[in-house]
């Protein structure tokens, strides 16, 4: 496995500049990266970038907290990079989409945009475990959250955490009353070695209680009117994807080597996710869950006295992998949500289920807003026992016991499904890798399909598909060498009418009969479904003008020669 993971890197480490496309800019109708000028981005004193479209002819530097106003609309053309100053806290570089304004960063997945520290010579030599060099991605929107500080438009907001808005617009304000509401699109985005924590005591009092840091992509209060599609998040300092409210949908996603949680949701999100892939930094323990799932913090008084709307998110087909000194998922403060068809492998506890505020993640599960459907456990702790893939903390004698029944009665198992779930690293480089598709087929129960048209319909558990390939394919974290084949057994001779080309191992299952036959229009025998001609043509006088021709191909040559000669002196009787 070592070796394989060494041999990909070979040619990963002298091209990788990007997704799969940057080390071929030309191909995205971009210069190349060393002929591309620095535009350096800054607020404007509160006029921020304006509408204006960045070009992949460029490479864009962001210094300080750079907005995009109200009203403004900020364009990002595929292939384009865009670097941060280095900075933590007040001095962190940020880019931060205020409310009524739109980013539209449409990359593809041979031309992905880029969000990363100045200087990143794109070539494959930043440690993997880099982080906190510059702020991250903040997107403000009009969606519904469950706080209760009221603006002056009669509706809860919140300050986002780890930037604050010198202008005195408040454009460092996120929620409203709008969940369809779109903050534009995100599509093919790479960001990384991100991540920002504020000094005590926090610039905004509110983030006395919600935390003051930035995190890799934070979106809070978006709504589902807005695109967020293959989205790489890598190496953050504090949480990877933080999501506050709103009502969000979000497909392919990817979350690596945060220092703290991959996946935080909070304050009322109601959207939907799936395809979901979140991966903590095993070498140095370093991450405490894959998921924290809050609903908001009742002993800080910050939520409405009803909770709602509840934090109840539907995601679907994960694999999510820890190391041994984490947990898979918490879920407290007054979380809820649904988890359908995932796999959780590689962690010391599961789930964490708490029970401490008076309308805490236990009380969401009893209200039917807090559900675990279908979902595979392997490598977790040191048993399959529940009481390590389940955890209840609080009052309630049974509590443990009515959780563990409605695991049970929902499909969750402890199962092998054949990941590779361990990696190596030495100095910050990968030198062991992991294959996170499943060896195993594991199909869906109907009962346990998540509800909605958001959901493509799959019949597979995890992130990625047995039989298909894997969609981060191609990705910084591909370039890093995380992922190697796992051995795919099957025909790998493409002339063979069985011919996989996943395969990466000969199983001696190649078939050449069923598919073969006289390929020539003028035979007796012409068979037009024939992948080859196996030499089985039949003529006759009049179709074949060339009797010479022995092979039938149309030709008189050697090879008919050779057919004559091994059959000189047989017996025609």
């Amino acid at each position: 496995m070592v070796l394989k993971s060494l041999l990909r890197a070979i040619p990963l480490l002298s091209a990788a500049l990007g997704f799969s496309g940057m080390a071929h800019a030309q191909d995205c109708g971009c210069l190349p990266l060393e002929q591309r000028s620095i535009i350096t981005l800054t607020d404007n004193a509160g006029s921020g970038t304006g509408t204006q479209t960045l070009s992949c002819d460029n490479i864009y530097l962001l210094d300080g907290f750079v907005y995009v106003n109200a009203g403004d609309v900020l364009t990002i053309e595929p292939g384009t990079v865009i670097q941060a100053k280095e900075g933590q806290g007040a001095s962190a570089s940020c880019l931060i989409v205020a409310r009524d304004a739109q980013i539209l960063a449409d990359g593809t997945a041979d031309c992905p945009i880029i969000f990363t520290y100045e200087g990143d010579p794109l070539n494959g030599s930043t440690p993997y475990n880099t982080q906190g060099l510059w702020g991250g991605v903040i997107i403000n929107g009009n969606g519904i959250l469950n706080t209760y500080y009221p603006s002056s438009a009669g509706f809860g907001d919140d300050w986002a955490e780890g930037i604050a808005d010198s202008s005195g617009e408040g454009r460092d304000l996120y929620g409203g009353l709008d969940n369809a509401e779109s903050s534009g699109t995100l599509r093919h985005i790479s960001i990384r070695h991100g991540g920002s924590e504020m000094p005590n005591p926090p610039v905004n009092f509110q983030n006395v209680i919600n935390g003051d840091e930035t995190n890799g992509l934070s979106l809070n209060g978006v709504g589902s009117g807005t695109i967020v599609e293959h989205i790489e998040i890598v190496s953050t300092l504090d949480d990877g994807l933080q999501i506050m409210g709103g009502a969000v949908n979000l497909k392919y996603v990817a979350v690596a080597f945060s220092t703290e949680d991959n996946l935080e949701y909070d304050q009322g999100w109601v959207g939907d996710m799936q395809f979901f892939f979140s991966l903590l930094d095993q070498p140095a323990k370093s991450g405490e869950h894959g998921f924290d799932l809050e609903g908001d913090d009742f002993e800080f008084q910050d939520v409405t006295l009803s909770f709602l709307p509840y934090t109840n998110p539907q995601i679907a087909n994960f694999t999510s992998i820890g190391h041994d000194q984490a947990t898979a998922v918490r879920w407290h403060n007054g979380g809820g949500g649904r988890l359908y068809n995932g796999i959780f492998q590689h962690w010391d506890f599961g789930i964490d289920f708490e029970d401490n505020d008076p309308c805490d993640a236990y009380e969401l599960f009893l209200f039917g807003e807090l559900e675990i459907h279908n979902n595979r456990f392997w490598n977790v702790g040191d048993s399959l026992a529940l009481d390590t893939m389940i955890l209840y903390e609080g009052p309630v004698w049974n509590g443990n016991m009515q959780i563990q029944n409605h695991f049970v009665a929902n499909n969750n198992v402890g199962a092998d499904l054949g990941i590779d779930d361990t990696f190596e690293a030495l100095a910050g480089f990968i030198t062991s890798g992991i294959d996170p598709i499943p060896s195993v087929a594991d199909s869906i129960p109907a009962e346990h399909q998540p509800v909605g048209t958001f959901f493509d319909p799959v019949d597979y558990t995890g992130a990625f598909s047995p039989d298909g390939p894997n969609w981060l394919a191609g990705s910084y974290l591909d370039q890093m060498g995380l992922f190697y084949l796992g051995d795919i057994p099957g025909c790998m001779y493409a002339w063979a009418c069985n011919y996989s080309p996943a395969a990466n191992l000969d199983d001696g299952s190649c078939d050449i009969v069923s598919c073969g036959g006289c390929k020539y229009p003028d035979a007796a025998n012409f068979n037009p479904a024939a992948l080859f001609d196996d030499g089985t043509c039949v003529w006759n006088a009049v179709a074949n003008p060339c009797p010479t021709d022995v092979d039938g191909d149309g030709t008189t040559g050697v090879n008919d020669l050779l057919e004559i000669l091994s059959l000189f002196g047989a017996s025609c009787g």
